[in-house]
């Protein structure tokens, strides 16, 4: 389901910015009657946080989200969708970044094999 959602901001919301959202995780209540979606931010660094432009595109977004995954999943009801910024998933990314760009500064270590000692 969080597929189909991510689907539907990169290929069918109107809106750049729905492109800079990646959802990372999510809960359909046990009723399917409300859907909240964990999501993060795709920057260069890491560290952005949503643009209140980016809040309004998700609002408005919310209701078609919900319409299209009735029809997509086949569900009995339109579930309500709730976009939730995950700031711990945010933050999570952005030691990923700083670990990876410091494995790449470092010079890569060759082993060399051990040497057979007679016993």
């Amino acid at each position: 389901m969080l597929d189909e959602v991510e689907r539907l901001l990169s290929y069918e919301v109107r809106s750049p910015l729905a492109l800079t959202v990646k959802v990372v995780a999510g809960r359909l209540a046990p009723d399917l009657g409300h859907l909240r979606v964990n999501y993060i931010v795709r920057d260069t660094d890491g560290t952005a946080e949503p643009s209140k432009a980016l809040l309004d595109v998700l609002e408005r977004a919310q209701s078609f989200i919900g319409r299209t995954l009735v029809e997509a999943l086949d569900l009995r009801t339109k579930p309500h969708v709730v976009f939730v910024f995950d700031k711990d998933a945010q933050r999570a990314q952005r030691v990923e970044q700083i670990l990876a760009e410091e494995r790449a500064k470092r010079p890569a270590v060759v082993e060399e094999p051990a040497e057979d000692v007679p016993t």
